[in-house]
């Protein structure tokens, strides 16, 4: 029965393997079928994505937005041991690991031996001290295929492998900004906000059409679907944002050097390729 599992597990992970393998990649001038080609190729795609040296050529008038103002000092607070462990604790236990090998319940089980060192290096950066940051803060972009027949970089679906510090910094922020926003965010957006449910939507429109039809009420509903609407977001923008809503200057640096030191890594057929220097622009 154990040969029988091993043999079953192998044919899965074969499977699998054959299935994500890249063996060529068609583009403008034809197709890549050499290993260091496609590599090539698909740091170029994803330079592009992660890069902007173009300067804006127009700003927002945020005085006409009026946009409120919020008190979120209490955002900068001294980083305790107690919100990375929640931060840890809380964390996925299997998700698929980063550049490091660790997956969350690895700092689940190990939590009394590693909860100094991991809570130093956190209050290193949260103290904005973060000469080194960039060694924690990479990731590694998997491609599995949207489709069957893919062969250009577009039909892959990326999916970045972080490093599991830097995961653990993300879900600390992120614990210690819900409570803040839904005041932050207008009430039209009913997704990924606690208490909120994107199905509210449908039934809001839902509702808008039986009444309007039971009114003889002429009307044109139009649903738009914007490719790629919010793939990518500015960093001066965003900073643009939080300044206007109140956020303090530890966050606003702090988020700064996150983007800023951040790299990425492009895995092709298992091997890594050249590191991604994130500049001006936020991919989703």
């Amino acid at each position: 029965m154990g040969d029988a599992n091993t043999q079953l597990f192998h044919l899965r992970a074969n499977g699998r393997r054959r299935k994500n393998f890249i063996p060529f990649l068609k583009h403008e001038g034809g197709t890549v079928t050499a290993h260091q080609d496609k590599a090539q190729l698909l740091y170029d795609y994803y330079t592009k994505l992660f890069t902007t040296l173009q300067p804006r050529s127009q700003s927002i008038n945020w005085d006409v937005l009026d946009i409120q103002a919020h008190n979120l000092q209490q955002l900068d607070n001294q980083l305790t041991e107690e919100e990375v462990k929640r931060a840890v604790f809380e964390a996925p236990s299997e998700k698929a690991p980063g550049p490091d090998g660790f997956i969350g319940l690895f700092y689940n089980k190990c939590w009394e031996t590693v909860k100094q060192d991991l809570t130093s290096a956190l209050q290193q950066l949260f103290n904005l001290r973060a000469d080194r940051w960039n060694l924690l803060n990479s990731a590694n972009i998997a491609l599995p295929p949207k489709k069957d027949g893919v062969d250009t970089t577009a039909d892959y679906r990326p999916i970045s492998l972080m490093h599991s510090v830097t995961k653990i910094m993300g879900k600390v922020l992120a614990n210690r900004l819900a409570p803040h926003l839904p005041k932050l965010v207008s009430n039209s957006q009913s997704a990924f906000i606690k208490g909120r449910s994107i199905l509210d939507n449908f039934q809001y429109i839902q509702g808008a059409v039986n009444h309007y039809h039971k009114a003889k009420t002429p009307m044109l509903f139009v649903k738009l679907d914007i490719a790629k609407a919010f793939d990518s977001v500015r960093w001066e923008y965003m900073l643009e944002v939080m300044q206007r809503l109140g956020f303090g200057q530890r966050w606003h640096d702090l988020i700064s050097i996150i983007w800023s030191k951040s790299t990425s890594r492009v895995l092709l057929n298992g091997r890594i390729g050249t590191a991604i220097q994130h500049k001006g622009v936020t991919a989703r």
